[in-house]
């Protein structure tokens, strides 16, 4: 019998969806989508991140750090549950650091004399 997740779990499941579909969001804005609603929202939305670039990094820094952190002190607990699903987390972290790094790099090259 499966118990409830905790309300912490729920935190960091929610931290680690999101961070997922802000890289993703992040990822189709670089490669372009050409024309469209769904290119308009997602110009108008990366143009919202990239006017509060500071404080959403440092958000998005936070929580990479507590979900990587979270992934590896219950790595076995994951796996107990279900291997693909420890799997799919796995992938899901290494996507949102992963993200935070380029993102940061890029939004430092952005705001220096580069341009």
């Amino acid at each position: 019998m499966k118990s409830a997740p905790s309300a912490d779990q729920r935190i960091l499941d929610i931290a680690l969806v999101l961070a997922v579909v802000y890289n993703l969001a992040f990822l189709l804005d670089v490669i372009g989508l050409g024309s469209g609603a769904l290119a308009n929202g997602l110009a108008s939305l990366m143009d919202q991140a990239q006017a509060n670039k500071g404080i959403l990094t440092w958000i998005e820094g936070l929580a990479a750090a507590a979900i990587f952190l979270d992934i590896v002190v219950r790595f076995d607990d994951y796996g107990k549950r279900s291997l693909r699903g420890r799997n799919v987390r796995l992938v899901a972290v290494a996507i949102a650091c992963t993200g935070l790094v380029f993102k940061a790099f890029t939004f430092y090259l952005d705001s220096s004399f580069l341009e």
